[in-house]
């Protein structure tokens, strides 16, 4: 059992000292605690370590990192593609974590060398979420020596990390940047400059919030849609979009796989501009319910190959995207040969089809002279999903239903995210809590009596 002695040191100082025993009997020390709490707390651990028979050797802790690693990322059962695929990205040959720490073994490792990692990385300009993630992988396969018994203790606890407040300092993952939220009249601007199909994608994301992966991963059969109403001035039902899947590329290889989360998985309400829209498409799409070749699980948006590698016919431009927009939507839309059979690859539509259009759709608005409230040259696609919660916002739709139609797995997430969006003067709300501080007026018809009783 490890017990706990204290120590003066020369120059007067008190430290305490952890002893206790390996397996092998032999006696070992871990000192320089300058508390007896955070000295016991140690010799409880290895107590504990020992009674559930995660022991460590000299001989085990000579495995190199890279090494473990690889044996770490391979017991990790549990993960989804994605993540995997994530992990294998942070402990690739010759990356960061490869180059500081792979030729090392476990037990020559120091804490001084994990912080001196995480130095160079944001030395190297990184953003602090994506130090923080190399780091992370760090730590996990370094405890997974200490319960494999190649460690005593986990070295990477004990280094500081950088938070993930922004430079504008923003909370980790809010979402404040007025540039990430559109309007309406600025999505049907940037459908409008999108060549079929992939403008009904677009007004897609704006318009239900749904995650690029999400949208690949929708089927014909995710689509339902109500009976079109015989009254033509009746409200119309609205549809609804199931989310089933995502559609991923994993090491060079598309995939359909699970949703990001639990609360992923739902069933979004469409509005009745979406339900008329994706009801037209359907009708032209090749695998649609009317078609003599209908197939449910046919990808919603097909795959694409660009007919031409250059646009001809324009003018020499510095940007493939660039010169892309100065075509029409028209004839962006011919120089795509389209396969219904596969689903949209979200980097090819991106580079090919997104970022063209939104330049596209600022030069038509600038040639017919129209609202001068032009698209920021970078938006990003993740753009129209921030889109959509403030449009549900604006429309004053609850924040339980927000978090339930965008997939968040708790109301807070939402609320944390867009913080901002549901801030407002209070004015109704005081109004209200002040009313039921003043006395309750008298009926009007009531006549107070006098002298009575």
């Amino acid at each position: 059992m490890a017990s706990v002695q204290k120590k003066t040191l020369k120059s007067g100082a008190t430290r305490y000292e952890v002893r206790y025993r390996t397996p092998d009997g032999k006696c070992r020390t871990k000192g320089g605690f300058t508390t007896k709490q955070t000295a016991e707390a140690y010799a409880t651990d290895i107590d504990y370590k020992q009674r559930r028979g995660h022991t460590w050797d000299a001989k085990a802790g000579q495995v190199v990192f890279r090494d473990a690693a690889a044996q770490w990322l391979d017991t990790r059962h549990d993960l989804k593609p994605r993540t995997r695929a994530g992990y294998a990205h942070y402990l690739r040959a010759s990356g960061p974590i490869d180059t500081a720490l792979g030729g090392y073994p476990l037990a020559q490792i120091t804490r001084q060398q994990i912080s001196d990692f995480v130095e160079k990385l944001i030395a190297a300009s990184k953003a602090p979420s994506t130090v923080r993630h190399y780091y992370f992988v760090v730590k996990m396969v370094l405890a997974q020596a200490v319960v494999d018994g190649r460690l005593d203790v986990n070295l990477a606890e004990h280094v500081k990390v950088p938070s993930e407040t922004s430079a504008q300092g923003s909370a980790p993952g809010v979402v404040d940047d007025p540039a990430q939220f559109l309007t309406a009249a600025q999505v049907a601007t940037l459908v409008a400059a999108t060549p079929w199909p992939y403008g009904v994608l677009v007004h897609v994301a704006a318009w239900t919030g749904l995650r690029a992966a999400e949208l690949g991963g929708l089927q014909v059969g995710d689509v339902e849609l109500p009976p079109a109403p015989r009254n033509p001035n009746a409200t119309p039902r609205p549809g609804v979009l199931r989310v089933e899947r995502t559609f991923i590329i994993v090491g060079g290889q598309p995939q359909y796989d699970a949703p990001k989360t639990k609360g992923s998985r739902r069933r979004v309400p469409l509005t009745p501009a979406t339900t008329a829209l994706l009801r037209a498409y359907l009708a032209q799409h090749p695998h649609g319910p009317h078609s003599a070749h209908y197939s449910p699980s046919a990808p919603l948006f097909p795959a694409f190959r660009l007919i031409a590698e250059k646009p001809t016919g324009v003018k020499a431009i510095k940007s493939a995207a660039a010169a892309l927009a100065e075509l029409s939507p028209e004839q962006a839309a011919a120089r795509l040969e389209l396969d219904w059979d596969t689903p949209v690859r979200h980097p090819n539509f991106f580079k090919a089809i997104y970022r063209p259009a939104v330049l596209r759709a600022n030069r038509l608005t600038r040639e017919r002279g129209g609202d001068p409230a032009l698209l920021p040259a970078d938006l990003r696609f993740h753009a129209l999903r921030h889109t959509y919660a403030s449009l549900c916002v604006a429309a004053g739709l609850p924040a339980l239903a927000i978090a339930k139609y965008m997939g968040h797995a708790k109301v807070t997430t939402t609320l944390t995210i867009y913080a901002h969006l549901f801030d407002d003067d209070h004015t109704d709300a005081m109004a209200a809590l002040g009313a039921l501080g003043q006395p309750a007026p008298k009926p009007a018809n009531v006549v107070q009596m006098i002298g009575v009783g």
